[in-house]
């Protein structure tokens, strides 16, 4: 079985060294707000570096619509917002996605700083 996915999940994000916050957001299908959500990322992160915003994320995308619903992958991996295009792998999964592994590809569509608001469009692929 092979999954090759694209979703966009909405997060809060601050850039002060050692906070660590917990995540519950929609993973939607567009980079617009509205768009439908498929799925919750669920877990935390945290600020990984002191001098430039990257974040160590262990995060769970659980599926709550369509064929995968009840379903999970989990990646954790360094995101490092700054740079365009980060690389996580997926290090656990349940439900239709069992023993199987994979990866995800992380890009900023939108950020807004000052709000602490931000836009990432992921590439999950996963497989046996």
């Amino acid at each position: 079985m092979n999954l090759e996915s694209s979703f966009f999940s909405t997060f809060k994000i601050t850039n002060s060294f050692l906070r660590c916050d917990l995540a519950d957001d929609s993973l939607i299908e567009t980079t617009s707000p509205q768009s439908k959500r498929f799925s919750r990322a669920q877990g935390l992160y945290g600020t990984a570096c002191q001098h430039q915003l990257a974040i160590i994320m262990s995060m769970s995308f659980v599926f709550v619509d369509g064929p995968n619903n009840g379903s999970c992958i989990s990646l954790l991996g360094n995101n490092r917002s700054i740079v365009p295009v980060r690389k996580m792998p997926i290090v656990s999964d349940t439900g239709v996605f069992l023993l199987t592994g994979g990866y995800a590809i992380a890009q900023t569509h939108q950020a807004d700083f000052k709000f602490g608001d931000i836009i990432v469009g992921c590439n999950v692929i996963v497989g046996y």
